[in-house]
């Protein structure tokens, strides 16, 4: 979690951009910084970007990236700086502009886009080569994971951009400043002591920088694959125990946890692993049981992925790229080929946004919103979180839902329609567990048409009408072209001063809204699961 004094990435913008994330839908109403209790209110927004494979700056609505791959969270700010990898700069994003915070323009590359470069300086005139992860030290200073310069470069709080460890050169080799080679470096991640720690994703291994000093933590892969007859490449491998000897197939991503152990998202082997420096041994902690191998067909450079929840050992993943840990000690994980963020928390592994295996950029409920190729993510406090979603070039944030500053728990039942409350003549009732609400919230807010006929009520909407009668649990369904259904209630219907109550959940999931029940301010939340 980033420090809360202005990072030298919003030293670099104009005051201009600082801001609040804001939006009565979007402010998280909840200050308990866990994921599960909130999984069933979050909602995805998109922060910044219009999904447009562009260099634009101005309102973050209408800005444009190029595959935006990585985020720092500025809590103070309320500011992103994100790594916009294939623009070749950082950008600094708040609730209303997006500007550069660093790296210049060069020219475009045969494919439109722009090109990288290594050069330092101020952070108007340093150039970067594919961006990607992003820490930040004690300090307020950040870390760059420079993956096509083979590089890491620093920004300090001057807003000078140094390289402090590669030269561009690739190659795999430990030492000081320049004579230190990596091969395309994805992420970074820094100690309170100021030890940085390098996923160096096509060598295979995490490095170590301490002091100025590049070292190899673990054992480098001699893995071979022979993609044709004479075509021959070397691939990472998997191996957990000493650290000195555990193996990794393109380590992408870097979480550090309270006590100074490193979270790495193992890509190649779709599993997370767990450096315990304490003990300098490796475990695989999701995606598989420690020291099982890894399932490689002949000659595949990587392990088989796939998408399951549940127990950690048995889950799957499809490329986790970026993690973060949160307060409550969970990791959540950019699950990119699945198009989803997973929470790994107590030994089982939960997808708490979007959508398994579509991919997309709808807003809506975490579990119905569409993400594309997330790489990043990173908690913001309050139950919040925010995607780098790679491959719709925008920045999306989830946040619990808020419940209208209005609502109060008076010992009366709500009911609510997004940010808006439902007024009936009459309050909603539970009954044996079940909340029923006047004939009249259903036609007046959720849209039936009513009329009565042989002491029943009858509600149409869409081509479907439902017959319900008072006292009776059994609601008669029909369409206009089909045959009847009898449906069976848990609760019947009944009148109440002269009103007949009807569930509200029924009815609800009917129109396909989703329910919630808000125990805090005793009210009914209904959705549409897509914005």
């Amino acid at each position: 979690m980033i420090n809360k004094q202005k990072t030298a990435a919003l030293t670099l913008a104009a005051a201009v951009l600082l801001g609040s994330y804001s939006g009565s839908a979007n402010a998280a109403s909840s200050t308990a910084d866990t994921v599960i209790s909130n999984k069933p209110l979050y909602e995805v927004y998109t922060a910044a970007g219009t999904g447009a494979y562009e260099l634009t700056n101005g309102k973050s609505a209408a800005a444009a990236f190029r595959e935006p791959t990585s985020l720092l969270y500025d809590s103070g700010a309320d500011a992103f700086l994100v790594a916009d990898s294939r623009n070749q700069n950082l950008r600094v994003v708040t609730s209303s502009q997006t500007a550069t915070a660093a790296g210049i323009y060069i020219g475009d590359d045969e494919l439109h886009s722009p090109m990288g470069s290594l050069l330092d300086g101020s952070a108007a005139e340093a150039a970067f080569n594919r961006p990607s992860g992003l820490a930040e030290d004690a300090s307020g200073a950040v870390y760059v994971a420079d993956a096509e310069n083979n590089a890491v470069r620093k920004i300090t709080n001057e807003g000078k951009v140094i390289t402090i460890a590669g030269n561009g050169v690739m190659g795999s080799a430990d030492g000081t400043g320049e004579a230190a080679r990596f091969y395309h470096p994805l992420d970074v991640a820094v100690t309170n002591a100021g030890v940085i720690y390098v996923a160096d994703t096509l060598n295979h291994v995490i490095r170590q920088i301490k002091d100025g000093k590049v070292t190899t933590l673990n054992a480098a892969s001699t893995r071979i694959v022979e993609y044709f007859p004479g075509v021959v490449e070397g691939v990472g491998d998997y191996a957990d125990g000493p650290l000195s000897q555990a193996k990794f197939n393109e380590p992408s991503g870097l979480a550090l946890d309270a006590k100074g152990n490193l979270y790495v998202s193992d890509t190649g082997n779709n599993r997370i692993r767990y450096i315990d420096f304490k003990t300098q041994t490796v475990t695989t902690v999701a995606g598989g049981v420690t020291g099982s191998a890894a399932k490689y067909e002949v000659n595949a450079p990587y392990s088989v992925g796939g998408y399951a929840d549940g127990k950690a050992a048995s889950a799957k993943f499809q490329t986790p790229r970026g993690l973060t840990v949160t307060p409550e000690g969970g990791v959540l994980i950019a699950d990119s080929i699945n198009h989803v963020i997973r929470y790994l928390n107590h030994g089982v592994v939960t997808t708490v946004a979007g959508t398994p295996g579509e991919e997309g950029r709808t807003s809506g409920l975490a579990g119905s919103a569409m993400l594309n190729r997330p790489t990043d993510v990173v908690w913001m406090g309050q139950g919040a979180f925010a995607i780098a979603d790679a491959g719709s070039n925008t920045v999306r944030v989830v946040v619990p839902y808020a419940v209208p500053e209005q609502v109060k728990a008076d010992g009366s039942i709500h009911l609510l329609y997004h940010q808006n409350v439902l007024d009936a003549d009459a309050a909603p009732i539970i009954k044996a567990g079940t909340t029923f609400v006047p004939l009249r919230v259903l036609t007046e807010k959720l849209g039936f048409k009513v009329k009565y006929a042989g002491g029943s009520a009858v509600l149409e909407l869409n081509g479907v009408s439902y017959t319900v009668k008072s006292g009776s649990a059994q609601i008669v369904k029909k369409r206009s072209s089909g045959a009847a259904e009898t449906l069976t209630l848990r609760s019947a219907t009944f009148t109440s001063g002269s009103r007949l109550f009807l569930p509200v959940r029924f009815f609800a999931e009917e129109l396909g809204l989703d329910v919630q029940w808000l125990s805090d301010a005793q009210a009914v939340l209904l959705r549409e699961k897509k914005f």
